[in-house]
Protein backbone atom coordinates (compact mmCIF):
# COMPACT_ATOMS: atom_id res chain seq x y z
CA UNK A 1 0.00 0.00 0.00
CA UNK A 2 1.35 3.55 -1.02
CA UNK A 3 0.38 4.61 2.59
CA UNK A 4 2.69 2.11 4.37
CA UNK A 5 5.66 3.72 2.90
CA UNK A 6 7.86 5.56 6.00
CA UNK A 7 7.64 9.10 5.37
CA UNK A 8 11.04 11.16 4.16
CA UNK A 9 13.13 12.80 7.22
CA UNK A 10 13.61 16.86 6.18
CA UNK A 11 16.53 16.92 8.03
CA UNK A 12 18.56 14.28 6.22
CA UNK A 13 21.39 14.91 3.76
CA UNK A 14 18.96 15.74 0.95
CA UNK A 15 17.65 18.59 2.94
CA UNK A 16 20.71 20.29 3.37
CA UNK A 17 21.96 19.59 -0.67
CA UNK A 18 18.44 21.47 -1.13
CA UNK A 19 19.32 24.33 0.90
CA UNK A 20 23.02 24.36 0.01
CA UNK A 21 21.79 24.65 -3.87
CA UNK A 22 19.02 27.57 -2.86
CA UNK A 23 21.75 29.33 -0.98
CA UNK A 24 24.01 28.40 -4.38
CA UNK A 25 21.24 29.92 -6.68
CA UNK A 26 20.45 33.35 -4.03
CA UNK A 27 24.51 34.05 -4.51
CA UNK A 28 24.22 33.16 -8.39
CA UNK A 29 21.37 35.35 -8.96
CA UNK A 30 22.52 38.16 -6.86
CA UNK A 31 25.77 38.64 -8.82
CA UNK A 32 23.95 38.71 -12.37
CA UNK A 33 21.31 41.41 -10.88
CA UNK A 34 24.22 43.80 -11.12
CA UNK A 35 22.83 47.26 -12.97
CA UNK A 36 25.63 48.62 -15.55
CA UNK A 37 27.87 50.91 -13.79
CA UNK A 38 27.09 53.55 -16.37
CA UNK A 39 23.57 53.72 -14.70
CA UNK A 40 24.96 54.82 -11.40
CA UNK A 41 26.89 57.39 -13.52
CA UNK A 42 23.68 58.39 -15.02
CA UNK A 43 21.79 59.02 -12.37
CA UNK A 44 24.62 61.10 -10.54
CA UNK A 45 24.39 63.35 -13.81
CA UNK A 46 20.71 63.27 -13.33
CA UNK A 47 20.70 64.76 -9.85
CA UNK A 48 23.62 67.61 -10.53
CA UNK A 49 21.81 68.26 -13.49
CA UNK A 50 18.41 68.74 -11.37
CA UNK A 51 21.12 71.17 -8.92
CA UNK A 52 22.20 73.06 -11.78
CA UNK A 53 18.62 73.92 -12.70
CA UNK A 54 18.20 77.19 -11.03
CA UNK A 55 21.27 78.53 -12.70
CA UNK A 56 19.85 78.55 -16.29
CA UNK A 57 16.79 80.91 -17.09
CA UNK A 58 13.41 80.70 -16.35
CA UNK A 59 12.27 79.49 -20.29
CA UNK A 60 15.16 76.94 -20.21
CA UNK A 61 15.12 75.91 -16.40
CA UNK A 62 11.50 75.57 -17.40
CA UNK A 63 12.16 73.02 -20.48
CA UNK A 64 14.98 71.51 -18.44
CA UNK A 65 13.27 69.98 -15.28
CA UNK A 66 10.75 67.85 -17.41
CA UNK A 67 13.32 66.48 -19.98
CA UNK A 68 15.76 65.44 -16.53
CA UNK A 69 12.58 64.15 -14.93
CA UNK A 70 11.47 62.24 -17.96
CA UNK A 71 15.04 60.76 -18.21
CA UNK A 72 15.14 59.81 -14.80
CA UNK A 73 11.65 57.68 -15.40
CA UNK A 74 13.08 55.81 -18.49
CA UNK A 75 16.13 55.20 -16.52
CA UNK A 76 14.77 53.92 -13.93
CA UNK A 77 12.70 51.72 -15.75
CA UNK A 78 15.89 50.30 -17.80
CA UNK A 79 17.35 49.72 -14.50
CA UNK A 80 14.55 47.76 -13.12
CA UNK A 81 14.37 45.71 -16.51
CA UNK A 82 18.29 45.32 -16.46
CA UNK A 83 18.57 43.70 -12.92
CA UNK A 84 15.17 42.43 -12.61
CA UNK A 85 14.46 43.72 -9.26
CA UNK A 86 11.70 45.85 -8.19
CA UNK A 87 11.37 48.70 -5.74
CA UNK A 88 9.34 46.46 -3.24
CA UNK A 89 11.81 43.39 -2.90
CA UNK A 90 15.02 45.85 -1.70
CA UNK A 91 14.98 45.93 1.85
CA UNK A 92 15.60 48.57 4.46
CA UNK A 93 18.92 49.64 3.90
CA UNK A 94 18.40 50.25 0.49
CA UNK A 95 15.61 52.67 1.22
CA UNK A 96 17.97 54.62 3.43
CA UNK A 97 20.56 54.98 0.90
CA UNK A 98 17.73 56.41 -1.42
CA UNK A 99 16.23 58.70 1.35
CA UNK A 100 19.28 60.26 2.06
CA UNK A 101 20.51 60.86 -1.10
CA UNK A 102 17.04 62.13 -2.03
CA UNK A 103 17.15 64.21 1.30
CA UNK A 104 21.10 65.12 0.20
CA UNK A 105 19.71 66.74 -3.11
CA UNK A 106 16.93 68.76 -2.04
CA UNK A 107 19.19 70.40 0.29
CA UNK A 108 21.63 71.10 -2.43
CA UNK A 109 19.07 72.06 -4.74
CA UNK A 110 17.98 74.72 -1.89
CA UNK A 111 21.28 75.72 -1.66
CA UNK A 112 22.19 76.45 -5.28
CA UNK A 113 18.69 78.22 -5.75
CA UNK A 114 20.35 80.87 -2.95
CA UNK A 115 23.49 80.64 -4.43
CA UNK A 116 22.02 81.71 -7.79
CA UNK A 117 20.22 84.13 -6.03
CA UNK A 118 22.69 85.86 -3.69
CA UNK A 119 26.20 85.41 -5.85
CA UNK A 120 26.41 84.00 -9.33
CA UNK A 121 25.33 81.28 -11.36
CA UNK A 122 28.34 79.92 -11.20
CA UNK A 123 28.81 78.90 -7.87
CA UNK A 124 26.22 76.20 -8.43
CA UNK A 125 29.20 74.30 -10.34
CA UNK A 126 29.75 73.41 -6.31
CA UNK A 127 26.84 71.62 -4.80
CA UNK A 128 25.85 70.11 -8.07
CA UNK A 129 29.31 68.44 -7.68
CA UNK A 130 28.83 67.36 -4.38
CA UNK A 131 25.14 66.05 -5.73
CA UNK A 132 27.10 63.78 -8.50
CA UNK A 133 29.39 62.41 -5.95
CA UNK A 134 26.28 61.80 -3.18
CA UNK A 135 24.13 60.08 -5.66
CA UNK A 136 26.55 58.15 -6.98
CA UNK A 137 27.69 56.70 -3.93
CA UNK A 138 24.01 56.14 -2.86
CA UNK A 139 23.11 54.52 -5.92
CA UNK A 140 26.18 51.96 -5.30
CA UNK A 141 25.42 51.70 -1.84
CA UNK A 142 21.24 51.06 -3.13
CA UNK A 143 22.61 48.03 -5.20
CA UNK A 144 25.14 46.41 -2.78
CA UNK A 145 22.41 46.59 0.02
CA UNK A 146 19.92 44.99 -2.36
CA UNK A 147 22.39 42.35 -3.57
CA UNK A 148 23.17 41.50 -0.06
CA UNK A 149 19.16 41.28 0.76
CA UNK A 150 18.52 39.39 -1.92
CA UNK A 151 21.83 36.59 -0.86
CA UNK A 152 20.47 36.21 2.63
CA UNK A 153 17.02 35.52 1.17
CA UNK A 154 14.77 38.10 2.01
Amino acid sequence: MENDMPAARPDGPAARDVLRDLDADRSALSGRMAAPAWTHVAFALLAAGFVLSPAFSGGLRAALVPVLVLLTVVLLGYQQSTTGVRARGVGARAWLAFAGALVGVLVLLSVSYGLVASLSPWWVLAPAAVAFGIVLAANIAFERSTREHLRRGR
